[in-house]
């Protein structure tokens, strides 16, 4: 029996085409994909070879936006809508008494996906709790005096076009907030920690892991995600997600930032991300299919997780740079070989710009 899966575009961007790659290799799967919004850029969506039907939505006020989409699947005989990006979730979670019927993996409810996605909200949270995070306060001349420099000036949300700033001085961070632009109220104070970065990725269901992988950045630029993973175990990890993730009743996919640090013998968590992740076909290559597991579980089926292999991977681009063969075994590479279209449309746009 055929599966017909529904994917929410939004902004492009690689979480989309990895969900669709990882959903290949599901049997029997049909993907369809809608855009609340024409593309400023040039879009390769549509080029991948496992995607059925790619159409733009005329609306723009949510309840005609969920009413197209309704029409959508009943036309297209949808059995199922996967969100992929964080306002995927969000639109979902805070409009999901308009969707008529609509079938949807696990998804977190308004008040834990607040909890998760606001820094100041988070670090409340884990503190209350005696979970293990960073220092992190609103900015105000209080409190910033109880911090030591480096510090870490954050948006409160990540999903906003804001970077991560790094203030080495008490000067520095002045120069920084007194910018033209710059809104205090859209950005926390982070203390820097020096340690080792290590993720773990998950669906859960009402507070209890159903599957997971844990993975260390080799390659990573600054305050970026790693494009480069070797996946391990770490027990003592597991059972800090898995107490933060009872306490918050989660359901759904997330992407979890840790920072170890060794001298404590402690993990700190750093970001909750409840979305699909930039290396989440690293996770298909060492055995675990998120987005097939999250079918699975729309459709009320069990789910056979047996671990993951202990392997490194990287994405295209550094598996390219690095000029290793190896590399390149282990790498996103495996992936486009198998739908290029994709990548070959993007690499003659940028040619004709």
């Amino acid at each position: 029996m055929t599966t017909n899966v529904l994917l929410i575009d939004d902004y492009g961007g690689p979480n989309l085409l990895d969900t669709i790659r990882c959903l290949s290799y599901e049997q029997a799967v049909n993907i369809f994909v809608v855009s609340p919004e024409k593309k400023a850029y040039f879009n390769t969506i549509p080029y991948s070879r496992y995607v059925s039907k790619y159409q733009y939505l005329k609306s723009s006020e949510p309840k005609e936006i969920i009413q197209e989409i309704s029409a959508l699947e009943k036309k297209w005989d949808i059995d199922m809508i996967l969100p992929v990006k964080f306002s995927n979730y969000q639109f979902i979670t805070e409009h999901k008494a308009l969707f008529n019927g609509s079938v949807f993996p696990p998804m977190p409810n308004q008040s834990s996906l607040a909890i998760v996605t606001n820094k100041l909200l988070l670090a409340d949270f884990l503190d209350n709790n005696s979970f293990s995070s960073p220092k992190t306060k609103e900015i105000s001349a209080y409190n910033i005096q109880g911090f030591k420099f480096p510090i870490l000036l954050k948006p409160r949300t990540d999903y906003e076009e804001n970077r991560i700033m790094e203030c080495k001085s008490r000067e520095e961070y002045e120069e920084n907030i007194s910018k033209e632009g710059f809104k205090a109220d859209e950005y926390v104070i982070q203390e820097k920690l020096d340690g080792e970065d290590i993720d773990i990725s998950f669906l859960a269901e009402n507070g209890e892991i159903l599957a997971y992988t844990i993975q260390k950045g080799l390659v990573r630029e600054a305050f970026s995600f790693a494009t480069g993973i070797e996946f391990l175990d770490d027990q003592k990890l597991l059972d800090e997600t898995k107490a933060i993730v009872k306490k918050l009743k989660w359901s759904g996919i997330a992407h979890l930032d840790f920072i170890y640090l060794k001298e404590t013998d402690s993990y700190l968590l750093i970001d909750f991300n409840p979305r699909m992740w930039s290396t989440m076909i690293g996770s298909l290559y060492a055995g675990v299919n998120f987005p097939g597991f999250m079918i699975s579980r729309a459709q009320n089926k069990e789910i056979k997780f047996e671990g993951y292999q202990k392997t490194k991977f990287y994405l295209a681009k550094p598996a390219l740079q690095s000029k290793s063969f190896s590399k390149l075994k282990t790498s996103s590479w495996l992936y486009i070989i198998k739908d290029p279209l994709p990548e070959i449309a993007k690499g003659i746009t940028s040619i004709f710009k």
